[in-house]
């Protein structure tokens, strides 16, 4: 008896540990093959965006093969996860494609890293099934593995950002993570030679139905509805924060580390005190958007995360409610999938095709209140009774109030707001706003971008060709550009309003390469720089750096000056910071030619990223060493870093007031260079906070 008591602990531990490695596994798979897909397709939102995609399709796949197959396998399944060493080490290559179709990539992740992923995610699952056939089967249920497992993508999920991103680079990543598999692989065989299946005879012990009970009716679209509604809350929160907040790594990080711990919360039989919280979900709900309405901002970003939290737990607490007979498992998780999955496409594709601005959170909201109103189908008219603090008609009044004020506020800002124009694509919202004349102040257009403006313009006739913003005159930006040689042949990565066009006389000629195409729609019929600069200018859509490699390929004339304003939104496009991009830039600039970088962000530090570079590189370098304040009214406070191959030419900036040489005791962080290899994103964050 001592024996069996021992192998079932050993058993435990063991279900325990594979879950918690597979999870681990994929999760830190995800953001791997992400840092290796950018340098052969772009930065641009739709290659991660078609990455999520695969990676949901194959969960998809896994849970299928775990529903209809493994469990008809046996010890079969052992050979199964010996698929992913034809793709073994992780890796991937591919030809440097910019244009690329949707449908090239999604070809070559599923040509170079589909199999780990897929036979990663059928390892919760698997595990469960394993555990309900196996002596364990009598002493307790299997679902508490579902909450290790996402114990195991929550560490996964913190540990790449903070940890394994910033000691090493993506190629000792990936052969750790392909050793990581191996070990996964001894641990899933020895996990099997531990819960060996027994007799059918012997049945599992479920809290919830017994196993010859059939399926309530509507039970399936319940499972469905209670995933999707979180799984689209999740993505909707996401958005909204980047958008009215910021884009910087905790954006990301935070939501999708809260959404995984309600499933570790809400998989348990123990009721705490979020589940208690979470039967408060129509208070919640109307909480959730009051604080939409009122505006998402640094104040109430922790209410906002809190509200969203307790809901996630509210209805995957109810989805382990519902849970079936543990022979039933691996059918109930293929719901779950299903419904993750749905929910995430609504958000990720559906949403910016149908919005034009953030309606998928309001929604989302909704669809979770309606996915816990379902519980009470057959007596709707008790819903609310469900939470103690309001009941019967003072809560369901609070939330027809609560829906009138969101219909009052979608109707002034979609629908009576003559003066503002929106539009959403996947690169997020772009917004245009008329700013009326007020106290002397003229007339002027703003092209706001989430939560950062990208140009300004006057709207007199006689004004509009006036600099405005980060490119007032004057200013740092101005005086970096007129150490140009007039004509000039320049490249400019960034259009937004076409702020900088003033600048440049007849006779100059510019490429724009800009990456999201309706950016140039925008700018050539709200804005008037392109339509009125008289120099030559071509807008080129795609990556920049991409765009530029083919540049470099046909042997294309120097540029007298390349200026990359691709830095002043929330977000960095940190593939145009390593010292590879660097290379590229340096082969098309003119022998006396100058890179002016404007680096003015809200979040990030760049200034330490370049003077690293620049070190590696043997450039000269000065950079603004302070935030200026403007005496222009309508100018911007600006950061920027100018690079040369002689120090002599960056000499007239240093007579400037705000300029400095980088180098020896400047006071900058000291950064290992950034390379297509190694990339650490939280230095230039610490460097701004703290610097």
């Amino acid at each position: 008896m001592s024996t069996l008591r021992d192998t079932d602990y050993r058993g435990k531990v063991t279900a325990g540990v594979m879950v918690f490695l597979g999870a681990f596994l994929a999760f830190g798979m995800e953001p791997i093959v992400g840092r290796m897909v950018t340098p052969f397709f772009g930065g641009a939102v739709h290659v991660w965006t078609t990455s999520l995609m695969v990676f949901q399709g194959l969960l998809l796949l896994g849970y299928l093969y775990a529903h209809l197959v493994a469990p008809r396998i046996g010890a079969a399944h052992l050979l199964v996860l010996l698929l992913p060493l034809l793709q073994w080490p992780l890796g991937f290559v591919s030809e440097i494609a910019p244009q690329a179709s949707v449908a090239v990539l999604i070809a070559e992740l599923m040509k170079q890293i589909s199999l780990p992923f897929a036979v990663l995610c059928t390892t919760a699952v698997v595990a469960q099934s394993w555990w309900s056939r196996s002596l364990l089967g009598r002493a307790g249920e299997p679902y508490p593995l579902y909450g290790i497992s996402n114990v195991g993508a929550l560490t996964a999920l913190l540990a790449y950002p903070f940890m394994v991103e910033p000691i090493m680079g993506v190629n000792i990543q990936r052969w750790v993570w392909s050793a990581g598999y191996l070990l996964y692989a001894a641990v899933v065989a020895w996990t099997w030679h531990l819960l060996r299946s027994v007799p059918d005879s012997v049945a599992p012990v479920s809290a919830g139905q017994t196993e010859d009970e059939s399926l309530p009716k509507l039970t399936v679209l319940r499972w469905l509805m209670l995933s999707a509604a979180p799984s689209a809350l999740l993505l909707a929160v996401t958005n909204v924060i980047a958008t009215e907040v910021g884009s910087f790594p905790l954006v990301w990080v935070l939501p999708l580390a809260l959404y995984l711990a309600s499933f570790i919360v809400a998989f348990r039989d123990r009721e705490g005190v979020f589940e208690r919280l979470g039967e408060y979900w129509p208070d919640l709900a109307v909480l959730a958007l009051a604080i939409y309405v009122f505006g998402v901002n640094w104040v109430t970003l922790p209410l906002i995360l809190f509200v969203f939290f307790a809901l996630c737990v509210s209805a995957h607490k109810q989805l382990y409610r519902l849970r079936p007979h543990p022979r039933r498992l691996t059918g109930y998780y293929l719901a779950l999938a299903v419904g993750g999955w749905v929910g995430g496409v609504l958000v990720s594709l559906v949403a910016p095709m149908v919005f034009s601005g953030l309606w998928e959170y309001p929604l989302a909201v909704l669809a979770v209140a309606a996915a816990r109103w379902q519980r009470s189908v057959s007596s709707p008219l008790h819903w609310w009774k469900e939470a103690p603090i309001w009941k019967g008609g003072p809560r369901l009044a609070g939330l027809m109030i609560g829906g009138a004020v969101l219909c009052n506020h979608y109707w002034n800002v979609a629908v009576s707001s003559p003066d503002v124009y929106a539009l959403r694509n996947f690169y997020g919202v772009s917004r245009v706003l008329t700013v009326p004349e007020e106290r002397g102040m003229p007339s002027f257009r703003v092209l706001i971008h989430g939560a950062t403006a990208h140009g300004m313009q006057y709207l007199a006739p006689g004004r509009r060709v006036e600099p405005l913003g980060y490119y007032y005159r004057g200013g740092a930006l101005y005086q970096a550009l007129s150490l140009r040689q007039v004509p000039s042949r320049v490249a400019m990565l960034g259009l937004g309003a076409g702020g900088a066009l003033p600048w440049f006389d007849a006779g100059e000629s510019m490429d724009i390469y800009e990456i999201d195409p309706d950016i140039e729609w925008i700018a050539r019929n709200w804005f008037t720089y392109l339509e009125d600069s008289p120099a030559q200018v071509r807008v080129r859509i795609g990556d920049a750096r991409l765009k530029l490699m083919e540049e470099a390929k046909r042997g294309a004339a120097g540029y007298d000056i390349i200026f990359l304003d691709a830095f002043a939104g929330d977000g960095v496009p940190t593939h145009l910071l390593t010292t590879e991009a660097l290379d590229i830039y340096l082969g098309l600039l003119a022998k006396n030619g100058i890179l002016v970088f404007h680096i003015s962000n809200r979040f990030y530090d760049l200034r330490p990223v370049l003077k690293a570079a620049a070190q590696m590189h043997g450039l000269a370098a000065v950079y603004t060493s302070r935030l200026v304040e403007p005496t222009n009214m309508m100018g911007t406070p600006t950061l920027v870093v100018v690079m040369a191959r002689h120090k002599e030419r960056l000499a007239p900036l240093l007579e400037q007031k705000g300029w400095a040489r980088m180098g020896e005791g400047d006071g900058l962080y000291v950064l290992h260079p950034w390379t297509d290899d190694y990339v650490n994103i939280l230095a230039p964050l610490l460097a701004k906070w703290t610097g």
